[in-house]
């Protein structure tokens, strides 16, 4: 097991550095002797398939950003990333401890330093593109609350007269979150807005569960579980929520081919483990909170088993992950110890 908790560490090592949560080998294995004895070099092994495709390093994170101005540029049919720039305004929408925050951080740094561009300069010539950038786009509330207070602040046929398109850039996009979004902004301020707002992201959770035409086979690349467990039902039972029930657990036939875990029957293994232990922490929970599920945090009104995301940065993780990796009270380790975050 040590040269597996070496592997770990040399993914996600730089994950909050130099702080009392930085990961190391003594934290993953603190983290993992939490499970039965018999679950945990699976546990780790999955990891290490999952974990490069659900987590991102400041280096990667400063090299995606840095690289988006070039894409940008040629997305738009722009003649240098100067006139991008100029022709762009970043929305800065956050507190300082955000995420948003530190990305316009990164941003600054690559266009002053690499590219010996004024960062103060960007908009000076139109205001044609808005840039909004985060961590995650989860359930889409925050981007659509933020992004629907700036077009209503600066007015609705003033944006649509001056031809404004919004570019907003997230490192991890569920493909459910952003279908709501597009849905509100498109009801709230109609298509003649709704349709100049484009998504950008580097990973994309494929987890919205409604099978049609337009989303005949996603990927489900999150913790998903088939209905196969009489406890797992008796914990949907309660729950005080009733929206979304027949959305609680994954069609037996899906995904068509499993890409995201090392092969379909681990897949299975892999969501009964994290699922049964989120349910254990949450049956320690004295007042439990409605968002509050065994695989993430999601909308109160769902009668779901949670999100089921893997969206790890350097800095933080999501709420919308299993409680395993990130529930830190009622005597639970977590493997990610959260930042600026109420639990």
């Amino acid at each position: 097991m040590e040269e597996l908790v070496n592997r770990i560490v040399e993914i996600i090592g730089d994950y909050r550095s130099g702080s009392e949560a930085e990961i190391d080998r003594d934290r993953v294995i603190s983290w993992v002797e939490q499970f039965d004895e018999s679950d945990r070099e699976f546990l780790l092994t999955e990891l290490i398939h999952i974990l490069p495709k659900s987590y991102i390093s400041e280096k990667e994170a400063r090299e995606t950003l840095g690289g988006s101005f070039e894409y940008l540029r040629k997305k738009y049919n722009q003649e240098s990333i100067d006139e991008f720039l100029q022709n762009s305004k970043f929305l800065s929408c956050q507190g300082l401890h955000k995420s948003q925050t530190k990305l316009l951080e990164f941003l600054r740094e690559y266009a002053e330093e690499e590219l010996n561009f004024n960062f103060d300069d960007c908009g000076i010539e139109s205001e044609k593109y808005w840039v909004y950038l985060d961590d995650v786009l989860a359930s889409g509330g925050t981007f659509r609350r933020e992004i629907i207070e700036k077009i209503n602040d600066y007015g609705t046929e003033r944006f649509v007269e001056d031809d404004i398109k919004i570019i907003s850039i997230f490192f991890f996009l569920h493909s459910w979150g952003c279908a709501n979004s597009k849905y509100v902004i498109l009801k709230d301020l109609g298509k003649n807005i709704a349709s100049r707002i484009d998504f950008h992201r580097v990973f994309e959770i494929e987890n919205d569960p409604r099978i049609n035409y337009f989303n005949p086979n996603p990927a489900f690349n999150h913790a998903f579980p088939m209905d196969s467990s009489e406890s797992w039902r008796e914990f949907l039972e309660t729950l005080d929520a009733d929206r979304q029930a027949q959305y609680a657990f994954r069609p037996p036939e899906k995904p068509n081919k499993e890409s995201f875990y090392s092969s379909a029957e681990n897949r299975n293994r892999y969501e009964q483990i994290v699922l049964n232990k989120g349910i254990e922490i949450i049956e320690r929970i004295h007042n439990v909170g409605a968002p509050v599920r065994p695989l993430g945090f999601t909308s109160p009104s769902y009668k779901t088993l949670g999100a089921g995301s893997h969206a790890f940065t350097w800095r933080n993780i999501s709420n919308t992950c299993p409680l395993v990796y990130w529930w830190e009270s009622n005597g639970w380790f977590p493997l990610f110890s959260v930042a600026n975050r109420g639990i």
